[in-house]
């Protein structure tokens, strides 16, 4: 399939497995030192790339929302699991406790660049969008809500910027305007089949979108997960995603709005292991004799032999050949059967004698 921008050339080069990205997110809780350890735990696990999220809480909020204030508890560290936690969605959000300083975004991306891992970051506001592409990154990202925000993907196209889009809470309809968005701004786009609940239920994950998005839009295509499982970037890959994009952290029961919605990375590590067997495992469309095979051909092949004595220039008949089992590497594979059918021998073959061509007639 042709793919209309790109994209593509931007990154996604690597041809042996599908780009990865650590969703880091808001799951630092505010504390650049967590930032940095799961910045660090990313690339072990094999990520290509990470990603955070940069609010101005003034910029985005309705003057009603600017003063009222967070709550729940927020843990320090991977190591602060208080009983009691706010369930997801019972969240004053956004909270301003979630957000990095400038600074420390910019020692973010030094940080990146000395470990040789992409650093990504949805802006969620034009001023964060600014500050964004300054400091350098490899690619926006903008969050399923602003999927269908046709002002703001107006905005951001016309940076002309690779930008990956979520699709989550959005119709093929929006989708497809917002394509168009960035098709006419001639800005490298590609889109993330996502569902927008945390966490995803296996029955929600609607993997068959992909497909249709690829036939679509015919931009690439990758998915977002927001489980707690493999099964959705484990299905996603044989279906054509390129990009897998899943929720991270130190741990599950840290207090926190997406900690319960993302893997630890023990799991997230499984994951990419497995995802790339299940890559690796697509191959080709190319059927052919593999030389893995050949072993097992050699040992299983049958050869065909004389069921009776077919007696010198006698035309042969099926009913003169049956094939066997004969562990021997000369003589006539089964499927060369019509090369000597209406032939006729040079010589008097015997019964149980293995055919061979050289003893017949062209």
């Amino acid at each position: 399939m042709k793919i209309n921008n790109n994209f593509k050339n931007t990154f996604l080069s690597k041809k042996n497995k599908p780009y990865y990205i650590a969703e880091i997110g808001i799951n630092h809780n505010g504390r650049l030192s967590l930032a940095k350890k799961m910045i660090k735990k990313s690339k072990e696990c094999g990520a290509d790339a990470v990603k955070f999220q940069k609010r101005d809480i003034i910029d985005i909020l309705n003057f009603k929302l600017k003063n009222k204030k967070p709550n729940g508890y927020l843990s320090k560290n991977e190591f602060d699991i208080p009983k009691k936690k706010v369930k997801f969605g019972g969240w004053v959000y956004p909270d301003i406790r979630l957000e990095l300083k400038d600074k420390d975004y910019r020692e973010i991306k030094n940080y990146c660049k000395k470990l040789k891992i992409d650093l990504i970051i949805t802006p969620w506001d034009e001023s964060s969008v600014k500050f964004v592409k300054k400091i350098g990154v490899k690619a926006f990202k903008i969050a399923s809500i602003d999927a269908s925000n046709y002002q703001f993907c107006e905005y951001i196209s016309k940076f002309k910027f690779p930008t990956i889009i979520s699709t989550g809470m959005c119709t093929y309809e929006e989708i497809e305007i917002t394509n168009q968005i960035f098709l006419r701004n001639k800005c490298p786009h590609m889109f993330m089949h996502c569902t927008s609940s945390y966490p995803s239920e296996t029955k929600d994950k609607n993997l068959n979108c992909i497909p249709k998005l690829l036939k679509i839009l015919k931009t690439d295509i990758g998915f977002s997960g927001h489980g707690t499982s493999f099964v959705g970037p484990a299905g996603a890959i044989p279906l054509g995603a390129k990009v897998i994009e899943k929720h991270v952290t130190l741990n599950k029961e840290m207090a926190g709005p997406d900690h319960l919605a993302s893997l630890n990375f023990k799991e997230f590590k499984e994951m990419i292991d497995f995802c790339n067997k299940i890559y690796i495992s697509l191959g080709t469309n190319n059927k052919k004799f593999l030389k893995s095979e050949k072993i097992l051909h050699e040992i299983l092949s049958r050869k065909i032999v004389a069921r009776n004595d077919i007696k010198v220039n006698k035309k042969i008949n099926i009913k003169d050949l049956k094939t066997v089992l004969t562990y021997n590497k000369k003589g006539i594979l089964p499927k060369e059967i019509f090369k000597i059918i209406g032939k006729k021998p040079k010589v008097t073959i015997k019964k149980g004698s293995i055919i061979n061509l050289k003893k017949i007639s062209k």
